[in-house]
């Protein structure tokens, strides 16, 4: 991660939500509301900690030159799944593993910086619990809903 650092020896939600504060303006206000919650990285059952994928699906138009990806996290207590749509995806990398050792959400950002091509865009970045086992989408909008099951 790096910009929250809360899962760290020495690191502080306080200093993402520092950060977050900075960037707010170029953020929906729904997104961070939803990113500056504590309780979407702590243990609570809002929380992303500890989810997993369910799907992760990409579409490409080829002919506008746009790509989307839509993400399902399932809650760590099953009972609720949280999606994120994700639009004008400029580049993304997934690396995960499927057993249920290495597949548990430790923690998540958003951020803004440069893609590859030196153009502003968002990231959003989720690190799990295998190594070497993360999500990286640069994207220019979101959406995320939570859905109770």
């Amino acid at each position: 991660m790096k910009y929250n650092k809360a899962y760290e020896k020495e690191g502080k939600f306080e200093d993402y939500l520092t950060y977050l504060e900075s960037i707010k303006q170029k953020l929906p206000k729904d997104v961070f509301d939803f990113v500056s919650d504590f309780n979407r990285h702590n243990f609570s059952e809002q929380s992303l900690h500890d989810g997993w994928i369910k799907s992760f699906e990409c579409c490409s138009d080829f002919e506008a030159g746009t790509t989307d990806i839509t993400l399902t996290l399932l809650g760590a207590y099953f009972d609720r799944e949280f999606k994120f749509y994700f639009k004008k995806v400029s580049q993304y990398a997934i690396s995960q593993h499927i057993s249920d050792m290495d597949r548990d959400l430790i923690t998540f950002e958003i951020g803004l910086e440069e893609n590859e091509e030196e153009e502003d865009a968002l990231v959003f970045r989720a690190k799990f619990s295998g190594e070497e086992t993360y999500i990286e989408i640069y994207f220019q909008k979101i959406q995320i809903d939570e859905c109770l099951k």
